[in-house]
């Protein structure tokens, strides 16, 4: 019961958030040219260009929070051996 409850407050909050974001995009679809260091200037509506910066910032976060939990898991593994290898140790002591 609780997990249907779950789902479709994730589901009406997803169609919220959906038609936010269409009504932003139809209400801010001017032109904006951005200059980059090198070459012509680009030219894209404002809410694609929100939205890009949006997916950029997430991809960047993902990133770092994958790199994040690999470097973890590779000190568990670290750690993990040297208390194999001090368990084999004590158990040939007399």
């Amino acid at each position: 019961m609780l997990q249907k409850i779950r789902i479709g407050i994730s589901l009406i909050s997803f169609l919220l958030i959906f038609l936010y974001c269409l009504t932003f995009a139809t209400r801010n679809s001017e032109s904006l040219d951005v200059f980059f260091l090198v070459g012509a200037p680009v030219s894209l509506p404002v809410a694609l260009w929100f939205g890009l910066m949006l997916a950029l910032g997430c991809a960047i976060g993902l990133l770092a929070g994958v790199m994040s939990v690999l470097s973890k898991k590779r000190k568990i593994r670290r750690l993990q051996k040297a208390l194999d290898e001090l368990e084999k140790r004590s158990g040939r002591l007399p």
